[in-house]
């Protein structure tokens, strides 16, 4: 049988001012990144998508509302999609979602409540209990008192051993813990907004400042905690004032990342460092406005540029990683895109 190599979209819809409708799926042609529309799921807001690391299941971060909702969906090989369950985050306006290696357990972070929920999956890798609801520290604010006025949970990351990482935007901290509540924090500088970590090789770990507009680079120095080596900045095109970058995306090799720029609505080159700051190689337009997140796949960016509507589809030179546009497809309201392989 041949492989379905399938995309798939979430979005906000109106009950988060978006104008989308849901999940849309599309057969995506593995040689010139082009797009076909599948099938389409209405969600409330999926801001997140990912798919379990060895079932046909996409998990959804659903954003809207007081307290937001994750959604376990069905996806064919045929890109037909089919909500299965959906359980409560816990917290409001749920904005990233991880599942750890085993493909047992799925972590949900609460941006607006600064929380983290870690849910137990089943065989069938449905949610099937909540086992811990993680609170970010109030007392620990950052200094932009319009942005970090408390924990803001962005990303959670799974380590080795049972060990996670919780991004704080509100605090900017890291966390770290295993089920024993252990926990180690590490402190970013002052008004870094922490958005995502980036795990790399040997050690290296990678922070996306959003308020910032910064690239940190750090070491993990034990378990769970990071010293922080440098950073760079995220954009040459605009100052950091009017610039939030929000997603990083590193080669398969782990030689090259690609930053989205939200303001400069530009996607920045660099090269990793051994052991430091990764170097600014070059910058390219992400080929709308606010390009939110960013998936990788055989040779092709898929850029979802949330205010200007558009999904582009960038061609990557394999020498360089130079980006060059082939495709663009309206989208209303994306937020981002992951891409599926089904055999």
């Amino acid at each position: 049988m041949n492989a379905s190599h399938l995309l798939v979209t979430g979005c906000y819809t109106p009950e988060m001012n978006g104008h989308g409708t849901g999940l849309t799926s599309y057969r995506r042609d593995p040689h010139d990144g082009s797009l076909t529309p599948l099938d389409t799921l209405a969600l409330p807001s999926p801001s997140y998508v990912i798919r379990h690391p060895s079932l046909p299941v996409l998990y959804t971060a659903n954003e809207a509302g007081e307290e937001g909702s994750v959604s376990a969906v069905a996806i064919g090989p045929d890109g037909s999609l089919r909500e299965l369950a959906r359980v409560p985050s816990q917290g409001g306006w749920p904005c990233h979602l991880a599942v750890d290696e085993t493909g047992r357990e799925l972590a949900v972070s609460n941006y607006r409540t600064g929380s983290m929920l870690l849910l137990d999956l089943d065989e069938a890798g449905l949610p099937a209990k909540a086992t811990r609801l993680w609170r970010g520290d109030p007392t620990a604010l950052g200094p932009h008192g319009d942005r970090q006025d408390g924990p803001h949970a962005h990303m959670a990351v799974p380590g080795p051993d049972g060990l996670w990482h919780v991004v704080d935007l509100g605090t900017d901290q890291l966390h770290g813990f295993r089920d024993d509540e252990t926990e180690a924090v590490t402190a970013l500088p002052e008004g870094t907004g922490p958005r995502q970590l980036v795990r790399g090789a040997d050690g290296m770990a990678y922070v996306v400042g959003e308020l910032d507009s910064r690239l940190h680079a750090l070491r993990e120095t034990e378990p769970g905690v990071f010293e922080v080596l440098g950073s760079v900045a995220a954009s040459a095109a605009t100052a950091e004032s009017g610039n939030f970058p929000a997603h990083l995306t590193v080669s398969e090799d782990g030689t090259l990342l690609y930053l989205s720029n939200r303001g400069a609505d530009t996607v920045a080159l660099f090269r990793t460092v051994p052991g430091g700051v990764p170097r600014f190689e070059a910058e390219f337009p992400s080929g709308g406005s606010w390009p939110r997140h960013m998936e990788l796949r055989d040779g092709h960016l898929y850029v979802s540029n949330e205010r200007a509507e558009t999904l582009t589809v960038h061609a990557v030179d394999p020498a360089s990683g130079a980006l060059t546009l082939r495709h663009e497809y309206p989208l209303a309201s994306p937020t981002c895109a992951v891409a599926v392989r089904l055999d």
